[in-house]
């Protein structure tokens, strides 16, 4: 009998438990699933930003490559131009017969060409100008004759497909590049020649009457990619990420680990050639995971760019992390549900001072159900009045920040703030009174000086009867790593593509002085006619002009290996004398306190820096004086940064399109974790003050 007494009263507590435990767990599961779509969603569409970036950043890299090759044919083919032009050429009345093979279908016919003689001999298949024209520059280089079909090649250094001279192969009457020739123009661009893709450049050859007869032709094979392959295979997104490049038709130029296979048949493929730009989401069927491709086509070399993350890999842990943090709850929960029960249940009602006791109970286990779930959240979370004061905060803000509860509960928001950030504390708070609520980025001064980047959701809500500050500080380090990860491999990237930029405009400057001794050896080994002579001697004379212009053009462009070479100090100064010789302003620079150090970015993006901030003043200030102080100081560096210009609102200017440019140079301090304070008052001038921690 009392056995059947027990297990009816168990019944009737479980009749009542088993419901509002399926509830909570229901509720939990709920919030637990919206919880992860939402985070998984925000960390895709970070992730899809981050590959964009990427992709953009790569898509310069080959621009800048193409423009250098462009520049680089347009320097041989007046190297070219100028040694056809040097010696005599005749255009003979004497035909031969060749035969003559179309490049494009490989179909041979008989056609008939005149003699052409140059430096007296005769051109047809002589290819003493076009070797040493690759000996001088490098590249290929070609002599074209004009036939009925094209424009035949009869002195060339461009091989085909086994090795031997291209010569008797010509381009047809329907390339661009002669319609562009047929018109009088000089082509420039990408061309199929012979058997593969150059960048190359041509222009016409006439007679004496100045009609077109032939051309000129220079050119380099298009797809030199070691070296971007080299930065590219170095860059690294998230868990899984990584960028690749391919051609039009499906063959894989540069990939991490699939290059040499043709994806020509693959519906991605497909979609990915279709659009030509943008993004694409698949399903791989080898991992049975969510890919995401973000690509750009790149015309000029015909290639597709591209960045690819595996999504499951990237969200996985933030997943299994929400899931964890949410059984706990749902364990917790049940167990004060539990106790609840069992307390209400165990005593009698029938006195009133047990269920006045029994409902405090009650109400610290809520408390506590509160406190728990407060506690178990993971980011930090704020309850402050509408001055800054705290009034709660969990235990991850404890952790976080580094002090105890009893500690923050004695401190105002202004206490973890520092810099523009404790200025902007009751601007945002005035944001959060007037429209309830507030979205917006800040930095938490832990108790041991660290720094952390957060993303701040405020809101007003009531508590105990008073309008207070609900915040949730969710840490954006990791996004902020990502940025500057991005950041930082953009600038190697140009650090690197500037080195070789030096090097290709001092490759400029070899032909050009090359070619005034290839004249100066015609007017010493044979004898000239004096009209013949003061040609030479003038176009001597405009090469000089033109070396020692590119030369002054390299001491003044050259920036990045100066600053490479002899350092920050060095760089600075060097800027700054180009600058004063203009006499339009004086820029006085004192970097006696400074010391060379081995952080390469932090130097190259402080010499960016200072340009920026010397090109806003020139263009801006009209001022007369500019006054640069460089030093290192208790392992900071410091730039000190004043003019005597016309000045501006700093704060106003930032809200207009032309304070751009002073978001720019904050930004860029930032990457390398630095502090940048500008001071600026309409006709006072600027004092703009840069410190970098260093490295120990």
């Amino acid at each position: 009998m009392l056995m059947k007494d027990f297990i009816r009263k168990i019944y009737k507590r479980l009749r009542f438990f088993i419901p509002v435990s399926l509830v909570i767990l229901v509720a939990i599961s709920i919030l637990t699933f919206l919880s992860v779509k939402n985070t998984t969603n925000s960390v895709n569409n970070l992730l899809e930003r981050s590959l964009d970036l990427e992709v953009e950043a790569i898509y310069k890299m080959f621009e800048r490559e193409y423009n250098l090759k462009i520049q680089q044919v347009g320097t041989h083919l007046k190297v070219l131009h100028n040694s056809f032009y040097s010696s005599d050429f005749k255009n003979s009345n004497e035909i031969i017969v060749v035969d003559a093979e179309n490049q494009i279908t490989k179909q041979i016919h008989k056609t008939e060409i005149k003699k052409w003689y140059w430096n007296n001999e005769l051109l047809l298949e002589n290819h003493a100008l076009v070797d040493t024209i690759k000996y001088l520059v490098g590249g290929t280089a070609t002599i074209f004759q004009k036939i009925d079909s094209g424009y035949l090649r009869i002195s060339t250094n461009v091989q085909t497909v086994d090795n031997q001279r291209a010569v008797g192969t010509f381009i047809p009457n329907n390339s661009p590049v002669v319609q562009t020739i047929e018109k009088g123009g000089i082509y420039y661009g990408r061309a199929y020649v012979v058997s593969d893709w150059y960048i190359t450049a041509y222009e016409p050859l006439r007679n004496e009457l100045n009609e077109i007869i032939g051309m000129l032709y220079v050119g380099n094979r298009e797809k030199n990619l070691d070296d971007i392959r080299e930065i590219l295979h170095q860059i690294k997104i998230g868990n899984s990420g990584y960028v690749f490049a391919m051609d039009t038709s499906g063959n894989v130029i540069i990939h991490p680990s699939k290059e040499g296979q043709n994806w020509a048949d693959s519906a991605v493929f497909q979609q990915i050639i279709k659009e030509k730009n943008g993004a694409v989401k698949y399903l791989c069927s080898s991992d049975k995971c969510h890919h995401l491709i973000s690509f750009r086509y790149f015309k000029e070399f015909d290639l597709i760019v591209a960045a690819e993350i595996v999504q499951e890999k990237e969200v996985a842990e933030t997943k299994s992390r929400l899931i964890k943090n949410s059984v706990f709850t749902a364990l917790v929960s049940l167990a004060i549900l539990s106790l609840v029960i069992f307390l209400l249940t165990y005593r009698s009602l029938r006195s009133s001072f047990r269920k006045i006791d029994k409902t405090k109970r009650a109400l610290e286990i809520s408390e506590t159900k509160f406190e728990t779930l407060f506690d178990n959240s993971s980011d930090e979370i704020y309850v402050s009045n509408l001055d800054g004061n705290f009034i709660e905060i969990n235990k991850v803000a404890c952790l976080t920040l580094g002090y105890s509860r009893d500690e923050l509960l004695t401190m105002n928001f202004s206490d973890i703030k520092k810099g523009k950030y404790r200025s902007m504390l009751m601007d945002n708070i005035n944001k959060i009174k007037e429209f309830g609520e507030a979205t917006y980025e800040s930095e938490h001064l832990c108790k041991d000086g660290r720094m952390i980047a957060v993303e701040m959701k405020s809101r007003l809500i009531n508590y105990e009867g008073n309008e207070v500050i609900l915040s949730v500080a969710r840490n954006i380090e990791e996004r902020k790593a990502m940025q500057k990860r991005i950041i930082s491999t953009v600038i190697k990237t140009e650090e690197k593509e500037r080195k070789k930029f030096a090097a290709d405009l001092h490759d400029e400057l070899g032909p050009v002085l090359s070619t005034i001794k290839l004249y100066s050896d015609l007017l010493k080994t044979k004898p000239i006619e004096d009209e013949k002579s003061k040609e030479l001697i003038n176009d001597i004379d405009g090469l000089t002009d033109m070396a020692i212009s590119t030369t002054r053009d390299l001491q003044n462009r050259i920036t990045p290996t100066i600053l490479h070479d002899f350092g920050l100090a060095t760089a600075i100064e060097e800027f700054s004398n180009y600058i004063n010789k203009t006499k339009s302003i004086k820029i006085s620079v004192d970097s006696s306190e400074y010391k060379v150090i081995s952080e390469s970015i932090v130097e190259t993006i402080i010499f960016q820096v200072t340009k920026e901030l010397i090109h806003n003043t020139l263009k801006h200030a009209s001022a007369r004086n500019i006054k640069i102080e460089l030093k290192v100081l208790n392992n900071q560096l410091i730039l000190y940064y004043k003019d005597d210009g016309v000045g501006f609102d700093f704060d106003e200017m930032l809200q207009t399109s032309q304070g751009l440019g002073l978001n720019n140079i904050v930004n860029k301090v930032k990457t390398i974790k630095g502090m940048c304070d500008f001071n600026s008052r309409p006709d006072k001038g600027m004092f703009v003050l840069i410190t970098v921690k260093l490295k120990d």
